[in-house]
């Protein structure tokens, strides 16, 4: 197993726990996604470990601002990170899958690919972008035996959204906000999101290509407004 990110502690944390859990090596390998030249150098390292079968491709950045603030930075860091980067994972993926006539890739888009939020026009947009290019590349690799799908997950207790819930005015009472708007009532852990990963990634899923699999505690397709779970019929 390779795991690609970029360089600090976090990286070597994340490699250390893969080698403790079982036999298998763990390779990590610091890189920018945004750079495809090092995105080539290090499917050249991973591969050092054996043939490449399996991708997922999961760097994202979310800057939050209203859409007349949003400067030309930081819309471009969104689509260098969420979308190119996400392009240049799978371009590589493909080079190299596709003499082997086999290999699986899952992309990371968001339920926010799906909904409209106000503050994140940088991000709907890229996210949006992943699911149209996973489609596409679906239908392109097909035919060379290569499935690609697309994982959407809902808000996720990672760094990134906890950083976004501790600049709130109270973070206690934001947290319980949009916990009150998925159904299942709690925000996902990232293990739960890795399992959906893995399933894609699995043989499990040999019929499955083109899909994109929502994570999301049923936030994007239940409406919880008024419903007789909350104690009133409509």
């Amino acid at each position: 197993m390779a795991l690609v990110a970029l360089p600090g502690a976090d990286l070597e944390e994340a490699a250390d726990l893969c080698r403790a859990a079982g036999p298998a090596a763990a390779l990590a390998i610091a890189a920018d996604v945004t750079d495809s030249a090092q995105v080539a150098d290090a499917f050249d390292r991973a591969e050092e470990l054996g043939t490449l079968s399996a991708v997922f491709s999961n760097a994202g950045i979310s800057v939050i601002s209203p859409v007349s603030t949003t400067t030309d930075d930081d819309w471009l860091r969104q689509l260098h990170v969420n979308l190119s980067g996400s392009f240049y994972v799978c371009r590589e993926a493909a080079r190299r899958m596709i003499p082997a006539g086999c290999g699986t890739i899952v992309t990371t888009a968001s339920e926010l690919g799906q909904l409209g939020q106000g503050g994140y026009v940088g991000y709907t947009a890229t996210k949006g972008g992943v699911l149209a290019m996973t489609r596409a590349l679906a239908a392109e690799l097909a035919v060379h035996g290569i499935r690609v799908n697309s994982i959407s997950p809902g808000e996720t207790e990672t760094p990134m959204l906890m950083a976004e819930f501790a600049a709130a005015p109270d973070p206690a009472a934001e947290l319980a906000e949009h916990e009150a708007s998925i159904p299942l009532g709690r925000i996902a852990q990232p293990a739960e999101i890795a399992d959906a990963v893995a399933f894609l990634l699995s043989d499990d899923a040999a019929y499955i290509t083109g899909t994109n699999l929502v994570v999301d505690g049923g936030r994007t397709s239940c409406f919880t407004v008024g419903s007789i779970s909350r104690g009133r019929a409509v």
